[in-house]
């Protein structure tokens, strides 16, 4: 009886295992059957993935091709809206004969590197240089000493790869980055500070209008406080008293000013016709004194 219900309870157990095994069977095939499908998606994945990156490469190409043909067509407009203007037949104006700027010799001030990159846009744009390539050679033939060096250099570098200079907005900004003076801009900041109205009025306002050719990134408001601060007491007195909006309108009420505090004493006037005949005559009086006398 007892051995009857052992074997009875293992035979359960057997079928209970089997039953198992069968369940853990189908699941693993089904993990397997979705481990296949998941490669399946992976490699559909890597399939598009490579073709967004070679459509990616293939934009690359075609917009890079499309700026280059932007910038010679830039080039060929320019060209043709001269030719335009310059026109033909008897009607065709005379060409303008413009002076060379002077040579930038390497001069480590901000306001004469300024005035000769100014010089060299406009004598670009009078002559008719057109194209990044013959603009940068001909601002690179307009200097002298040390600047002719360091241009030296530059080209080496070109050549090698280290740098480019492709445009004259290139050439100013390494010009300016090698010769302009460290913390430029804070100096001529500190300079407008100190600027003091201690001789004449006119020589004040002509100091302060040279410093804010040093200065063209400040705000308007501060240009005109600095300027009003730098003068003497009756000068700023007045100068406040109109209200001025503008920096210029502060300049024109300063030289007014300047202007009425000359008293008609010091001002030099030429005598009149009376006034020269009286002065004659008392001439010749005292020659005709001096004469008896001897």
């Amino acid at each position: 009886m007892g051995t009857s219900q052992g074997h009875e309870d293992l035979a359960e157990m057997v079928n209970k295992l089997v039953t198992d095994v069968t369940t853990y069977e189908e699941a693993l095939g089904n993990v397997v059957e979705s481990f296949e499908e998941m490669k399946d998606e992976m490699k559909v994945l890597r399939e598009q993935v490579a073709d967004l990156v070679a459509m990616n490469r293939s934009l690359t190409d075609t917009v890079t091709a499309l700026q280059a043909e932007v910038k010679e067509l830039q080039v060929k407009n320019r060209t043709l809206q001269r030719q335009i203007s310059v026109g033909g037949g008897d009607d065709r104006p005379t060409r303008v004969d413009v002076q060379r700027p002077a040579k930038y010799n390497g001069t480590r001030d901000r306001r004469v590197i300024d005035n000769f990159l100014f010089q060299v846009e406009y004598y670009l744009d009078l002559q008719g240089v057109l194209g990044d390539e013959l603009q940068v050679k001909t601002a690179a033939m307009l200097r002298e000493g040390d600047a002719v060096a360091w241009w030296r250099r530059k080209w080496l570098d070109i050549q090698k790869g280290i740098c480019t200079i492709d445009t004259f907005d290139d050439f100013q900004r390494e010009l300016k980055t090698y010769f302009m003076p460290p913390n430029a801009t804070r100096h001529a900041y500190q300079m407008v500070g100190e600027l003091k109205h201690t001789r004449s009025l006119q020589d004040y306002v002509r100091a302060y209008q040279r410093l804010m050719l040093d200065v063209p990134d400040m705000q308007k408001q501060d240009k005109l406080d600095w300027f009003i601060l730098g003068l003497q007491s009756w000068a700023q007195s007045e100068v406040e008293r109109s209200n001025p909006e503008t920096l210029e309108d502060a300049y024109v009420v300063a030289e007014l000013s300047a202007r009425a505090t000359l008293t008609p004493s010091s001002r030099r006037r030429s005598p009149t016709m009376e006034e020269r005949k009286g002065i004659d005559g008392n001439r010749k009086m005292n020659h005709r004194l001096s004469v008896k006398s001897k």
